[in-house]
């Protein structure tokens, strides 16, 4: 997967850029369980890599990046690029839709925002029920967006439902859509965040695991580790192949 080495100042010029010229355009913040779910779904890969713009999201991606002699200057987030479009909805009028988590969760993060940053242009809240987003769902939500003609689409369905439901949508014109998993959870307080000295370091897997391990188990402790793994070979072969260079 390609990343870009953006800085966030830089991510925030190109989604003005983007609200300013119009379109379609998807971001992805892409995180070690993202490069594992890469690894066994070349779409979702092919996907990430035709994004607009692709952000580390996560220090082990910064090291990753680093270990295998690139870089990548910023964590770029979830909720780093909610408030990025809260800014410029403040600053230029631009409007903001934020769909999925659970019922009311959205609504909170709305008015954490608001408090936090000052109004800004909400264009919708929607919680879709939890199922399958087919038929009489899809033309619902379909129609709440085309209607509010928002100029930020905010997605939380979870990686990747949310990443392939915003590239099959991106007929609806929205200047910029992302999916931003459980930072809706995050906003509004509902999910207790890492300490800042633990995302610094690359432990905030360590204080969600500690907090819902049975669902993150796996994730962490098996599918990133893999990748891991995946990362030092990837290291190990391009030492050889270029000792081997004459």
């Amino acid at each position: 997967m390609g990343i870009d080495p953006f800085t966030h100042d830089e991510v925030a010029e190109e989604l003005d850029a983007y609200v300013r010229s119009g379109g379609s355009h998807q971001v992805v913040t892409v995180n070690l369980d993202f490069l594992a779910i890469g690894v066994r779904n070349p779409a979702f890969r092919a996907l990430v890599n035709d994004a607009d713009i692709v952000t580390a999201d996560g220090m082990p991606v910064r090291w990753a990046a680093r270990y295998l002699g690139g870089s990548l200057p910023a964590r770029i987030t979830g909720p780093d690029l909610i408030e990025m479009a809260v800014r410029h909805s403040r600053a230029h009028g631009s409007s903001v839709f934020f769909l999925g988590a659970a019922p009311g969760v959205a609504v909170r993060a709305v008015d954490r925002l608001a408090v936090a940053h000052g109004a800004f242009h909400v264009a919708g809240v929607y919680a879709p029920p939890i199922g399958p987003l087919d038929g009489a769902e899809d033309l619902h939500i379909r129609r709440l967006i085309s209607d509010a003609r928002p100029d930020f689409l905010f997605v939380a369905f979870g990686c990747p439902k949310q990443d392939f439901w915003i590239q099959e949508h991106r007929d609806l014109g929205v200047p910029v859509a992302a999916g931003i998993g459980g930072s809706f959870d995050y906003l509004s307080g509902r999910t207790r965040r890492a300490p800042h000295w633990a995302q610094s370091r690359g432990l905030e897997w360590m204080f969600r695991l500690s907090g819902e391990p049975r669902r993150l188990a796996k994730r962490y402790l098996i599918d990133d580790v893999q990748v891991l793994g995946r990362i030092g070979v990837s290291r190990l072969t391009r030492s050889r192949r270029s000792a081997l260079r004459p």
